[in-house]
């Protein structure tokens, strides 16, 4: 047994008419005086909720799908399994789909100067950094080149660039300097 301030976990399993009963005792020892926490968890698979409910009423062949709403518990039976989105079951509450969280993939600039800020030819406010410039301002380039030579700059600034993004800094980088050479030639 350790009383130096670490934590002391002792699990009981316990079964009781099927259900199955998780006492977690947690005794923190810390210069002994933190009390002790008793935390109960009631574990009941779906599997024997589903054979209770059969039980007592008479309901389709499949379950498919379990959900919490509120402080009930959702489930929702059908003949066939149906994957379109289309078709929901009677009387069943039309869920609203929850977006997956992605993460932003915004380029880190930091430290690259700024040579103008554009608007390009689909109408989007865009920055023009000078590494871009100087490193597209070739006009003998392939575009090959040209594309390496972006993601050369984005990585060398610890970023990862997707394809969208190499092409947004090449675009809108030849646009700036197009539109320089027109504007120097006239």
């Amino acid at each position: 047994m350790l009383n130096d301030g670490f934590t002391r976990i002792t699990a009981l399993l316990k079964v009781y008419r099927k259900l199955y009963i998780v006492i977690y005792v947690i005794s923190l020892y810390k210069r002994g005086n933190m009390p002790e926490e008793v935390m109960t968890v009631v574990k009941i698979p779906i599997a024997e909720i589903e054979e209770t409910v059969r039980a007592k009423h008479v309901l389709p062949k499949l379950l498919v799908d379990v959900r919490v709403e509120e402080d009930v518990l959702v489930l929702c039976f059908s003949d066939e399994f149906k994957s379109e989105e289309g078709s929901q079951l009677p009387n069943s509450p039309v869920r609203k789909r929850r977006r997956t969280h992605r993460r932003r993939n915004r380029m880190k600039t930091r430290g690259w100067e700024t040579v103008a800020r554009i608007t390009n030819s689909k109408g989007q406010k865009c920055t023009v950094y000078k590494p871009f410039v100087d490193a597209l301002r070739d006009p003998k380039l392939t575009a090959e080149e040209q594309e390496a030579a972006v993601i050369r700059i984005l990585k060398s600034n610890r970023n990862k660039p997707s394809e969208t993004s190499v092409q947004y800094f090449l675009q809108n980088t030849l646009e700036y300097l197009h539109s320089q050479a027109q504007g120097s030639s006239q």
